[in-house]
């Protein structure tokens, strides 16, 4: 998908010797990384070289902002290297600021500008007859320990909804084999893409276990909540499934993808939702009430 003028090599680890022999090797002009990739030896390695770098799309969750802070004299050591920071957001521009970089500009979240994510059309319509006319709803991004509670959402609403098929989408799919066997001990079917097993009228849970396929899993229904939010996590981007006119749900933890949220929430395509009995009246909700739902689903994409 890259292309035959793009050589796509993994970055080395964020040690001197290891990032040394990688930019001898490779004698870059300039290094461009994105939203929060700061790896502080590669920084200063390519800084000792006078290797210009920019940084697009930058942010810096509260966390990070915090923890930088309490290391003043470090950060703008480090920050100063940078050639230019493009900040996704007036309040990541100022703390880039803070921190000692020049200059700053922002440009808002390059990820709205972006293409939906792709999806295989022969795949999708063999997928699509599995599927059928069933109610589905989609949890993505979830992470560690998190996915009981979509399993959970599921076991609430499946005798509501007869038929309801959850599609489960780990941010780490390498968990997926423990995470099938937590699912079915909960008395659930669980059925994985990865090992190509068919949706059956008995399966509960479809597990998108693959990498590369987010398109895949949120064509079907619209209804789409986004992970890493419910607790004290952070959240994760909210722009992939609205852009895909999917209504879209989630914790109130999304600090870390604040504008990102406000922009779809303003436009009336998502809702934050304090636990995990919301979360399931919502999906609920959104299930009963098809107008309600096809109204979320434009307004996601709205400017």
């Amino acid at each position: 998908r890259v292309g035959d003028r793009i050589i796509h090599v993994y970055v080395p680890l964020d040690l001197i010797p290891a990032v040394s022999r990688f930019v001898d090797h490779w004698q870059p002009d300039l290094a461009i990384s994105a939203e929060s990739e700061i790896w502080p030896m590669t920084i200063l390695e390519l800084g000792t070289r006078h290797v210009p770098q920019v940084l697009v799309n930058g942010r810096l969750s509260d966390r990070s902002f915090t923890s930088w802070k309490k290391r003043a004299n470090v950060a703008e050591a480090l920050f100063e290297n940078l050639a230019h920071v493009v900040a996704q957001s007036d309040v990541d521009g100022e703390r880039f600021r803070t921190l000692g970089a020049r200059p700053v500009t922002v440009s808002g979240n390059l990820k709205v500008d972006t293409n939906p994510p792709p999806v295989d059309e022969r795949v999708l319509s063999s997928l699509q007859p599995q599927i059928g006319g069933r109610p589905t709803c989609t949890a993505i991004s979830t992470h560690d320990g998190k996915e009981v509670v979509a399993a959970e959402v599921h076991a609430t609403l499946h005798k509501r909804h007869h038929g309801l098929l959850t599609i489960v989408v780990p941010r780490h799919p390498d968990r997926s084999e423990a995470l099938a066997a937590q699912i079915s001990g909960m008395g659930l079917k669980v059925a994985r893409r990865s090992k190509g097993d068919r949706i059956g009228p008995d399966t509960d849970i479809l597990l998108g276990d693959t990498i590369g396929e987010m398109g895949l899993y949120l064509r079907p229904q619209g209804i789409a909540f986004v992970g890493h939010s419910l607790f004290s996590e952070g959240g994760q981007n909210p722009l992939e499934p609205a852009m895909l006119d999917t209504a879209v749900l989630a914790g109130r933890n999304v600090q870390n993808f604040r504008e990102a949220y406000q922009r779809v929430i303003d436009s009336g395509g998502a809702k934050l939702l304090r636990d995990r009995d919301m979360l399931a009246g919502a999906v609920n909700f959104l299930l009963i009430c098809e107008v309600a739902r096809h109204e979320m689903m434009p307004s996601a994409v709205a400017n």
